[in-house]
């Protein structure tokens, strides 16, 4: 858990943030705000006199190299850029004028081209969500990036990803939460 003195990023120490609409039981308590950096994009808890992060992951998530791909499954479907992957979670982003996501739950699937695997039908729950607008192509585009945990995975489906992430973690075999 990281903290800082003041209304800044735990992470950064940028003062540059940005009020949060959040649920989260800290926030219920008088005087507790929730606020995302505008620099780091971090997601913080400011309680008065510090602001604090509280991680949420058993797993460190890696960097998805070129390899690694992801496709949306929904009324059409999309690929989506990787940002992270572990073994309980994804975060990825993609084109939300293309794909309309309504839903906390849906599935995706993976697909290693080095390998020639995939997972498919893979199911996870949404659990933050950044919506940005970018200029692609001369247009805007509305790009959102999803953090998601994968829920329900069996015991091959968990094999498969492990060698999947195993390929471009810098130390070897990954470790998580067996479960």
């Amino acid at each position: 858990m990281g903290f800082t003195f003041g209304k800044r990023c735990p992470n950064c120490r940028a003062s540059e943030i940005l009020p949060l609409v959040r649920r989260c039981w800290p926030c219920r308590i008088p005087g507790i705000r929730y606020y995302t950096c505008t620099r780091c994009h971090l997601d913080f808890v400011f309680f008065p006199p510090v602001s604090l992060t509280i991680e949420k992951r058993n797993c460190t998530r890696n960097p998805s190299p070129n390899t690694l791909l992801v496709r949306i499954r929904g009324h059409c479907h999309q690929f989506a850029r990787i940002e992270d992957i572990s073994m309980e979670g994804i975060g990825f982003s993609y084109d939300l004028d293309l794909q309309k996501f309504a839903q906390e739950h849906f599935s995706i699937d993976l697909y290693n081209c080095k390998q020639g695997t995939y997972l498919e039908n893979i199911p996870v729950q949404v659990v933050s969500s950044r919506v940005k607008v970018k200029a692609i192509g001369g247009r805007s585009t509305t790009i959102l990036r999803n953090g998601a945990r994968f829920i329900h995975l069996n015991p091959a489906q968990k094999k498969i990803l492990n060698d999947f992430l195993r390929d471009f973690t810098p130390t070897g075999p990954v470790t998580g939460p067996s479960s």
